[in-house]
């Protein structure tokens, strides 16, 4: 419903501007700015946190957009180029790039960003397509009563003796595509062997698959599964809970689920999603994240807190550590990949 009345405004809107000479920013003032974010706990922590903050920045209400990355892509892709659902695209980096491929997605208004001069190189993209204003660094959880020689590697996962006890993720979780590639460096040539990385992945079976992070937990939580890929947060959560969970930083390299945000081809107020990723990259905000969801700050002013190092113990400079991937590799070859998951996964 709220879709329908938006375009109706701003199909209003074009026809004054047409006699009076209006731009689309001056347009859209009026209407609820949309923005999009995951549900539950994300989806809280933006109405109570964020909103408040930001719609005094604006000047003008906003409206949250709930959903996921493949659902937010078919929006993108029903609505077409001309008339995206909303301007700010909050995702991660293997469905937005299936966008901005599309010509769905346009560089961002950088000079109306402020905070891109603070952040780390692994924030930051060529021409500034987008940026990654979110980094959730990925390691290794493992169960203390259950695992007594933890790995130090991603590499080590395939030592005989944790045979049967690892949990992993279907093809959905992008974390999967990652250690299919990942196993692909690490055994073969690079990330684009995937014949290597599938062989490898096939070694480690049998193990569960899950679609979330937030679903593997609970595997962790019962014992069914005693050493998993996670990212640090989820780890956390369960150390809250008391469950005997302990956490590795691998020395062959950190993971990491990325949030970039993209603004829409044609966007109705380039102005407002300006200030609006602007708002997201400040060291407020990047603060309160770290707080929130144990997120590594982009932005180079923001210090982790001392109580918050141990939870989140990839940050600073460190996350330049992080490792890397071609997701315009992974969007070419993605029927390939889905097709031989199927078969040998």
């Amino acid at each position: 419903m709220f879709d329908l009345t938006r375009r109706q405004v701003l199909a209003g809107l074009a026809g004054t501007a047409a006699l009076g000479g209006l731009d689309r920013a001056a347009q859209a003032q009026g209407v609820p700015y949309v923005v999009n974010t995951y549900g539950g706990r994300w989806e809280k922590f933006w109405r109570a946190q964020l909103l408040p903050k930001f719609e005094p920045i604006l000047g003008r209400p906003v409206k949250l957009d709930i959903g996921l990355g493949n659902g937010w892509v078919s929006t993108f892709r029903a609505a077409g180029k001309d008339k995206p659902p909303f301007d700010v695209l909050m995702t991660n980096e293997r469905y937005a790039v299936m966008l901005r491929q599309e010509s769905l997605l346009a560089p961002m208004p950088a000079a109306g960003i402020a905070n891109l001069a603070d952040l780390y190189p692994i924030a930051r993209y060529k021409d500034d397509v987008a940026v990654t204003g979110i980094v959730s660094p990925i390691g290794i959880a493992y169960r203390t009563d259950l695992i007594k020689t933890p790995p130090k590697t991603w590499r080590e996962l395939w030592d005989p003796k944790y045979k049967g006890q690892l949990g992993f993720y279907s093809v959905n979780n992008s974390l999967a595509v990652m250690f299919l590639m990942l196993a692909g460096s690490l055994f073969g040539k690079d990330q684009f062997d995937l014949d290597t990385g599938f062989r490898k992945l096939a070694e480690l079976k049998p193990f569960p698959q899950v679609d979330f992070s937030g679903a593997m937990a609970p595997l962790l939580m019962q014992g069914q599964v005693a050493i998993a890929p996670i990212d640090f947060a989820e780890a956390v959560a369960l150390q809250q809970k008391g469950v005997p969970i302990a956490t590795v930083v691998p020395e062959d390299g950190v993971l990491m689920f990325d949030q970039s945000f993209n603004v829409a081809a044609n966007a109705a107020d380039r102005e407002a999603s300006a200030k609006y990723i602007d708002f997201m990259l400040s060291p407020d905000v990047q603060t309160l994240l770290a707080k929130e969801f144990f997120t590594a700050p982009v932005n180079r002013k923001v210090k982790v807190p001392d109580e918050l190092q141990a939870a989140i113990p990839v940050s600073g400079d460190n996350i330049s550590k992080i490792v890397t991937f071609d997701w315009k590799f992974v969007a070419k070859n993605r029927e390939i990949m889905l097709d031989r998951w199927s078969k040998e996964i």
